[in-house]
């Protein structure tokens, strides 16, 4: 595998070196190819109750091509395709009952996600002030997405300083798929055929702020802030949670006992807002060398507070490769709903104590750390030019970026994205 890898950055490297040819660059369509590839693993799953495996691993194709109509319209199209496995979705059925049989799920260790995207936009002639609206589509086996949005920006004359504006609205109508073991219950008894599952829906409504300014010749600065409502559903049906009850769980992968403790899916309320407000910072310490560095606090009626605090350092070697490492630092209180495995309390007539609970250790207290780094080759004239009958395709640059990620519950993630960009 290090061969390869070695053999095709030289072929890159000797494109760049090789190049001698100009390429007209007025009226360029784009089409960039993105290919990323993730894989976690953990002990704390949400579909087994905060126990369990997390193992996961997501193989992620995107293709965006933008289309410049003239030199005030503009169109962009992203269409994507997520293909995952995942150790956890496996078990949503894992105690199916002779009762329960019968209302089988569809889901699966494997599935995919479909996604759909279209921003047009378009400058005024004066080229101050642009405005533009975006439509989507996303599918998979448990929740259909449609999107939609309009934005503006407004740039002042000397293209110092900018105000951008945006507002966009998200409905997802969500299949209401419950552990298999409670599925035989007149209050879950949905699934052996597509139409028969229950169904609800959530609407999230985000507006977002952005102001951005060049201070001086070296520093850049944006400030941006959003504010999110959501209503309708927010969790989700498959996640079991387990409660106070006095049965002992040593090893929930080989102890059926777990069958018989007190579970309940899920339950969150039907409603919640989310305010981020993030800080971003380019300094430039020479012609080669850029700091660039964010802070974003976030807080919700969830009772999260957190903080996102990144380092990246691009550094220029030549006039066509840069190099950059990348650190992220996470932290994040916990939601005022969440307990681990079996901590949730009953009552004295054995039923939850609490209105709402749930055992997703996203929503629980941690701290995660990103380490990483990637390469970009963008030379002036391209890496390679192909003529064609109407003009030319010109593969212009190969960008590549490593990650890995450890959080304080002991998942841990690594994940690799490659970006090809061609224009024509």
């Amino acid at each position: 595998m290090n061969k390869i890898f070695t053999l095709f950055f030289l072929f890159i490297v000797s494109c760049a070196v090789a190049q001698d040819y100009p390429v007209k660059v007025l009226d360029e369509k784009e089409v960039d190819f993105l290919f990323n590839y993730y894989e976690q693993d953990g002990n704390h799953s949400p579909v087994t109750g905060g126990i369990g495996s997390e193992q996961l691993d997501c193989l992620t194709p995107l293709t965006i091509v933008t289309v410049p109509f003239d030199t005030l319209n503009n169109i962009s199209v992203t269409v994507g395709l997520d293909y995952y496995t995942s150790a956890s979705c496996d078990r949503i059925d894992r105690f199916i009952t002779a009762a329960s049989s019968q209302y089988l799920s569809s889901a699966s260790s494997r599935d995919t996600r479909t996604h759909f995207d279209v921003d047009y936009t378009r400058k005024s002639r004066n080229s101050s002030f642009e405005k533009g609206f975006l439509l989507g589509f996303s599918h998979e086996f448990d929740v259909n997405s449609f999107s939609g949005g309009m934005h503006c920006t407004v740039t002042s004359k000397d293209e110092n300083r900018q105000l951008g504006l945006k507002a966009t609205a998200f409905y997802d109508e969500w299949k209401m798929i419950y552990p298999g073991e409670i599925r035989n219950g007149i209050e879950y008894r949905f699934g052996n055929e597509e139409e028969d599952y229950g169904k609800d829906s959530r609407l999230t409504s985000t507006f977002t702020a952005t102001y951005s300014q060049v201070l001086t010749r070296n520093l850049q600065v944006l400030i941006t802030s959003d504010f999110v409502v959501q209503k309708g559903i927010l969790n989700t049906p498959f996640h079991r949670v387990y409660f106070n009850d006095g049965y002992t769980v040593l090893n929930p992968d080989t102890n059926w006992w777990l069958v018989a403790k007190t579970m309940r899916p899920e339950k969150l309320p039907r409603s919640r807002f989310k305010v981020p407000i993030g800080l971003r910072v380019n300094y430039f310490l020479s012609d080669r060398v850029i700091l660039r560095m964010y802070y974003r606090y976030y807080f919700d009626d969830f009772a999260i507070r957190s903080h996102t605090f990144s380092i990246e350092v691009p550094v220029k070697i030549n006039s066509w490769l840069s190099v950059y490492p990348l650190w992220r630092y996470y932290e994040q209180t916990a939601a005022k709903y969440f307990a681990p495995f079996g901590e949730h309390p009953l009552n004295s007539e054995w039923q939850p104590a609490e209105e709402y609970y749930t055992s997703d250790y996203d929503l629980s207290a941690l701290i995660n750390r990103k380490y990483g780094g990637g390469f970009r080759i963008s030379p002036t004239y391209g890496l390679h030019k192909w003529k064609l009958k109407n003009g030319s395709l010109v593969f212009k640059t190969i960008e590549a970026r490593y990650a890995t990620y450890h959080r304080s519950d002991g998942l841990q993630a690594q994940s690799l994205s490659i970006n090809f960009s061609f224009v024509f």
